[in-house]
């Protein structure tokens, strides 16, 4: 789901889906345990390439480029717990000639932000595995979900 923000006199998109937190998901103390936060917020991620035309199946099989995570954090806010549904707001905080920057904001349903994952994507020849500048297809589909500070 597409969602617009408005910034002054330009709307800019923000991408999110909603998931349920399962069984799978949760450690012995029932939340979610902290590196799960990473594959909840990939996974977000993922869905995010492919609706914007440039899944990673796809990517993999062109055999042209890859895009790495180059540096990831998490900041937990509050724990999330089996069954209860969240919702991944994803937007790009900065793009530049081989990387770009993404932000998932975790709300659960109550609106209440439980984690931000930040991940820097480098993207590189998959024959040289060094940087390579973005596709410009895939640079313009991102560049529709920058948010500037």
């Amino acid at each position: 789901m597409v969602h617009l923000s408005e910034n002054g006199d330009s709307f800019m998109k923000t991408y999110s889906r909603t998931f349920p937190i399962r069984i799978h998901d949760v450690d012995a103390a029932g939340i979610v345990f902290f590196a799960t936060y990473f594959v909840l917020g990939h996974d977000v991620y993922e869905q995010f390439l492919a609706d914007i035309g440039h899944s990673i199946p796809d990517a993999i099989d062109a055999g042209e480029y890859i895009i790495p995570i180059a540096k990831s954090e998490c900041q937990y806010h509050k724990p999330m717990r089996h069954g209860e549904q969240m919702t991944g707001e994803l937007r790009l905080t900065d793009i530049r000639g081989t990387s770009f920057v993404v932000e998932i904001k975790l709300i659960g349903s109550d609106k209440i932000h439980r984690a931000t994952i930040t991940t820097r994507h480098v993207c590189v020849g998959t024959q040289t595995m060094k940087p390579m500048p973005l596709p410009d297809s895939l640079r313009a589909a991102l560049s529709e979900y920058l948010h500037m500070s």
